[in-house]
């Protein structure tokens, strides 16, 4: 059976829902920060191209955000899960970070052109279709001044355990109850180089669990 526009429309309408109900059951900010060795590197590398202003993309609960914002860098965090967004909100308060957090679905951001000196967007294109992953580089390269800067974390995903069925571009629809409505796709090193064809990549590496961590520039 084929699947009609709407009925893809409704899928991300649920993959939306899954993050919403998912922080939900998060009751107060989680301010251990992963142990992400690269993160360091983002700070050190945005600080020696003297960035300023930062977007972060999906930025969940703000720890990336408030993590950049004590370097000094202007930062503002979306991500589509109000709840998420309100935690962050409490630790930014509680921690005195001046960051600035929205609620707002990536694929609608209403930044004018030429808002950021860089954008960074950690481990959040895994949970787009194909299509998706067009419009929101598109968003991307506009919202960037002149030959500014973009980071991504890129994490290789799809093999793990799960009910789920597929959209015809391979992403995943997760059925089973724990991640119910969560689409998950696995970019291929070739479908992301794609992505950046208004860019020029300065890198293009793995880590040890396979995630790519790509920095390009705005042509």
């Amino acid at each position: 059976m084929s699947t009609t526009q709407q009925d893809i429309d409704k899928i991300y309408e649920g993959n939306l829902k899954f993050w919403d109900e998912a922080w939900k059951r998060v009751t107060k900010p989680h301010k251990e920060l992963p142990k992400l060795p690269y993160i360091h590197e983002i700070t050190r590398k945005l600080k020696k191209y003297q960035v300023k202003k930062v977007l972060d993309l999906g930025c969940g609960s703000g720890w990336l955000s408030i993590f950049m914002s004590k370097y000094g860098f202007d930062i503002t965090g979306v991500d589509i899960a109000g709840p998420a967004i309100e935690l962050g909100k409490t630790w930014a308060q509680e921690d005195n970070a001046n960051v600035t957090l929205v609620a707002d679905d990536l694929l609608n951001l209403s930044f004018a052109d030429s808002s950021f000196d860089a954008i960074v967007c950690n481990s959040v294109l895994e949970h787009f279709r194909s299509d998706q992953a067009k419009v929101l580089f598109d968003k991307i390269h506009k919202m960037l001044v002149d030959k500014g800067f973009f980071f991504g974390c890129f994490d290789a995903v799809g093999t793990g355990k799960g009910e789920y069925f597929e959209l015809p571009d391979s992403t995943h629809v997760y059925t089973d109850l724990m991640r119910q409505g969560m689409m998950l796709r696995n970019y291929t090193d070739q479908e992301l180089k794609e992505l950046f064809s208004n860019f020029d990549i300065l890198s293009f590496d793995k880590n040890s669990y396979g995630s790519r961590l790509v920095w390009a520039r705005k042509k």
